[in-house]
């Protein structure tokens, strides 16, 4: 996995393929990056003998990544008699290289048919976990099989059991949901560190000759005009459009949002724009505003980020301003001391109208970003505000115009390491780690010792030795719990001791 970039609990990373994504829920190719399949159409398809004889990419005409998905529901609801035995042998033959396990309504089942396929298959596993389980039945599920999962999966209907799934499953696993019925959930779930989704609805709407548009579902029939210039509907009206243009628009309606919201991402602006799209319903609205006022979000949202924060009206409900209030209040600096630093600096219409005197906020960012308190730093202004920072006549490192951050040079990383007690704003490499460093690699998270227990995404951080020796500094890209769960690069570069 290689993380690129964060907001809330959401991530963009390339593993295989760019996530978050989305997989349509089809048996063909539709020019997506991956598809979601259904192996119980698969298996009762009358020609199944031949099916299953080609590989899957064959069978479907798609190069990309494929997810399947089990079918249980539809077994159970017609009651058929297809075992998890086939439904795994199934996708063995077919060369899936995720296995879907026969999902179960009963907890003790749907274990019993995942450690069946473990002994089947050394693919991961893709999991199902149904809606009516409490979040003991989820719990003792994940417990049993976080060692072979590749994610999990559940329906996107109910937001508290998606933010216990998100919170229960290994940040190593994927999470998955099932069946959004509009393009408008995806950036909103996707805050709440949602990873993949899937849907067919834009085949059924199609049937039914419904058009989707930016906030709702519409008729064809009543229809003036096309208000989107995708290839379907560019040069055409409403009366012009026919199933398959009709379906390829509404596929590409949530091909679009998917981009958007990983845009939205690396613009660190996931918060305005999942707003903007939860503002279309009210329980799109309500899932906004539990989501990011959530603990787990505050656990993951990326802190600083150099994106400014827009006010209108809910500036102190933001996880970014929360996150600013009490990590000034523990470091005991004044918010008003910090008027050039994020989030206080960066909101718009400002919050702070008074600047301090330029003594006060470099004081003030070396402790709040740092907790380094140091007598006798000097420093050169440009455009009246402090920025690069000297020590006894060499350079420490600089306060970023974007977000006030102080990024320290080796010197100053040797200064904070000398002054503030391990592991606060450090990462703590074994051989392997300060070895791949010096090869300018850089390290991994099992590479990774020990680590500040607070740590979040694009936290500035030191790296050193395990004598606490400064090896090099960086920009974190992980969570303090996800220096354990996951296997990636635990910073982004800066410096590094030749």
């Amino acid at each position: 996995m290689i993380l690129r970039y964060r907001d809330l609990a959401a991530r963009v990373y390339d593993d295989k393929i760019r996530f978050p994504t989305f997989l349509p829920n089809s048996q063909r190719s539709e020019g997506t990056d991956g598809i979601l399949v259904n192996v119980y159409r698969i298996w009762t398809d009358k020609d199944y003998r031949r099916i299953v004889r080609k590989n899957v990419h064959e069978y479907t005409e798609h190069d990309g990544f494929i997810l399947p998905e089990s079918g249980w529901q539809q077994i159970e609801k017609y009651e058929d008699d297809v075992t998890n035995e086939e439904i795994v042998e199934t996708q063995e033959n077919m060369g899936f290289n995720v296995i879907a396990p026969l999902a179960a309504s009963k907890v003790k089942d749907a274990i019993i048919n995942a450690r069946i396929a473990r002994e089947e298959t050394q693919k991961p596993l893709f999991l199902e976990i149904p809606q009516h389980w409490t979040e003991e039945e989820i719990k003792q599920f994940v417990g049993e099989t976080k060692e072979w999962a590749w994610g999990y999966g559940t329906k996107g209907d109910n937001t508290d059991k998606i933010l216990f799934i998100a919170q229960a499953i290994p940040r190593s696993a994927k999470l998955h949901v099932f069946g959004i019925h509009h393009p408008a959930v995806i950036p909103i779930l996707a805050a709440a560190g949602v990873d993949s989704f899937s849907s067919g609805a834009f085949s059924r709407y199609a049937e039914q000759w419904l058009y989707i548009t930016d906030s709702s579902i519409v008729p064809i029939t009543r229809m003036d005009e096309l208000p989107c210039s995708c290839p379907s509907c560019a040069n055409r009206t409403p009366k012009e459009l026919d199933y398959d243009t009709l379906r390829q628009h509404n596929l590409n309606q949530f091909v679009v949002e998917i981009k958007r919201t990983r845009n939205a991402i690396k613009e660190g602006r996931l918060y305005e724009y999942a707003k903007r799209r939860a503002l279309t319903h009210p329980r799109l609205w309500s899932a906004f505003k539990k989501i990011v006022r959530s603990d787990w979000v505050l656990e993951n949202q990326p802190f600083p980020k150099q994106s400014s924060i827009y006010d209108f009206g809910d500036v102190e409900e933001r996880p970014e301003y929360r996150i600013g209030l009490e990590k000034a209040r523990k470091m005991g600096v004044k918010p008003e001391d910090l008027a050039y630093a994020y989030p206080f600096g960066q909101t718009y219409p400002e919050q702070i109208k008074e600047r301090p005197e330029p003594e006060r906020f470099v004081r003030a960012v070396l402790k709040y970003f740092w907790g380094l308190e140091l007598e006798g730093v000097e420093w050169k202004e440009r455009h009246g505000i402090p920025r690069d920072l000297f020590w006894k006549g060499e350079r420490i490192g600089q306060i970023r115009y974007e977000d006030g951050a102080f990024i320290p040079t080796i010197k100053g990383a040797e200064l904070i390491a000398k002054r503030t007690e391990a592991p606060k704003n450090r990462i703590v490499l074994n051989e392997k780690g300060v070895k791949r460093l010096k090869e300018d690699k850089t390290p991994l998270t099992t590479n990774a010792v020990d680590w500040d227990p607070e740590l979040r995404p694009y936290q500035e951080v030191i790296l050193v030795d395990e004598e606490d020796r400064v090896v090099g500094t960086g920009k974190s890209m992980v969570t303090a719990r996800e220096m354990k769960e996951l296997v990636c690069p635990v910073v982004k570069l800066r410096h590094r001791v030749k």
